[in-house]
């Protein structure tokens, strides 16, 4: 396993929160390639090593406020594919320390993780979008305050990858939600996560 920095900055304009609706679903066998993303623009600030193999552009993630009814936040942006290898992004972790982490997808208003991994194809972008694939922080109580920064891993098919300075953004509704106890709407408990039911 080997490291690269990257670093992240640029907000994720008006993305907003999701979760409508989580509940397990039968994952695939193989990773998942996920439709790809528009090209990120050269403008704003992207932030990247030019020998990085995937770079995360615009990364943001959405403030939350401390208390046990507000234990989750999502993460947005774009991972592109700089190789000419496909890269799976199989997990990730963050400088938030003990907290669930699971990439996830949205589909049909419901959200499931993808315990397989999301597969960036070779030289192509993934957006990471309220009611499409995301990255998920899950199990966390504490303050995520507006203005300040989080460091992520991830982990990905040629190891991990560094991703420095996402910032933390208050980020209007959309077209996910939390319940109004701040649970993930339909959401019980995901197999092999014993004790977490109601998140």
């Amino acid at each position: 396993m080997y490291n690269r920095a990257l670093t992240a900055t640029a907000a994720f304009a008006s993305a907003s929160l999701l979760l409508a609706g989580c509940s397990p679903s039968e994952q695939p066998a193989q990773p998942e390639t996920a439709a790809v993303a528009t090209a990120t623009s050269a403008t704003g600030a992207t932030a990247a090593a030019e020998d990085t193999a995937l770079v995360f552009d615009n990364g943001v993630i959405r403030a939350k406020e401390a208390g046990d009814a507000n234990t989750m936040t999502a993460i947005f942006g774009t991972l592109r594919n700089t190789t000419d290898e496909d890269i799976t992004v199989t997990g990730f972790s963050s400088s938030l320390g003990d907290a669930r982490y699971e990439v996830h997808k949205t589909e049909n208003g419901t959200m499931s993780p993808v315990d397989n991994g999301l597969t960036i194809p070779a030289g192509e972008s993934v957006e990471l979008a309220p009611g499409g694939y995301h990255l998920m922080v899950l199990d966390y109580t504490d303050e995520i305050a507006a203005g300040d920064s989080v460091d992520l891993t991830l982990e990905t098919s040629t190891g991990d990858i560094e991703v420095r300075g996402v910032e933390v953004r208050t980020l209007i509704p959309g077209e996910e939600n939390y319940g109004e106890d701040g649970e993930m709407v339909g959401h019980s408990m995901h197999e092999g996560h014993e004790g977490h039911e109601g998140h």
